[in-house]
Parts: C-alpha cells; sequence; structure tokens
C-alpha cells in the first residue's frame, strides 16, 4: 500500500495553512497601510465648481486639503462651504471606489487560492480510490494464488 493517503492528507493541510497565512498577511497590510507611513495610504481628489474648489482625502477618512480659488470670494460663505461640501463627497467617493478595488484584488487573489483547495480533494481522493483499487486487486491476486495451489495440491 502506497502512502498516497497521507499524502493527500499533507497536501490539504499544507494548503489551509497557506491560505490562512495569506489572510493572516492581507490583514496586517491593510493595518499597516492606515497606522504606517502616510506616503503609502490610498488618495483622492474631488472637486466642485468647475474645479475652483479641490479636496484631498486619504485612507481612513482623513481630510488632507482644500484649496479654495479666491475668485470664488465674491460669490458667499455658504455658497464656498457648499461646493467644499460637494468637492470633499466626491474624493470620499473615489477613495471608497479605490478602496474596494483593493480590496476586490485581494480577495480575487485568495479566491484563486481557494480555487485549488476546491480541486485539491478531489485529486486527492482519486488517488486513495486508485491506492485501494490496487490493494484489493493484489489482495484477489493473492487468494487466485493460494486457491490454485489449493486445487493442485
Amino acid at each position: 500500500m502506497t502512502n498516497d493517503s497521507f499524502t493527500a492528507a499533507a497536501s490539504l493541510d499544507e494548503l489551509l495553512t497557506r491560505t490562512q497565512q495569506a489572510l493572516s498577511s492581507m490583514r496586517s497590510r491593510a493595518a499597516e497601510q492606515l497606522d504606517g507611513d502616510p506616503g503609502h495610504l490610498l488618495r483622492a481628489m474631488g472637486t466642485a465648481a468647475g474645479g475652483r474648489v479641490r479636496a484631498v482625502v486619504a485612507q481612513g477618512g482623513r481630510l488632507e486639503s482644500v484649496a479654495v480659488d479666491p475668485e470664488l470670494a465674491g460669490v458667499g460663505m455658504e455658497t464656498v462651504c457648499e461646493h467644499i461640501v460637494v468637492a470633499v463627497n466626491a474624493a470620499l467617493a473615489d477613495l471608497d471606489a479605490q478602496v474596494s478595488a483593493s480590496a476586490r484584488a485581494d480577495v480575487d487573489a485568495l479566491a484563486a487560492r481557494l480555487g485549488g483547495l476546491q480541486e485539491q480533494p478531489v485529486r486527492q481522493m482519486e488517488l486513495f480510490s486508485r491506492a485501494m483499487e490496487d490493494v484489493v486487486a493484489r489482495l484477489n491476486r493473492s487468494g487466485d494464488a493460494g486457491t490454485r495451489a489449493d486445487r493442485l495440491a
């Protein structure tokens, strides 16, 4: 009998371990981005009033900057504030899209790894089944040889 069943279990265990490591790595990378170097954070810019109001936001919901063209001074403070709100909301929407795309990429990578997990047990069961068929065939051959020897004696 071969060690195919033991190999199958070891391969499955290894695949599960690698998947858990990938998840852990993804989690720690996300945490590092939020707490780590601000240069590595995702950023987005939103505009309003034909580009005369610009807002920049960073991952984690931080507002980094707001720039207002001085020519808007004559439209009134309330209108300028409305443009700022529009620019900040546009920047936040863009940032949400970037974060979602980044998360999708991580999920796609994990799904590819898990796809292997789904196929692995089928292959391992096929190997185990073949090994068992070999054992049964050997037992049958041994039994047939013993029966023939009894008839000749």
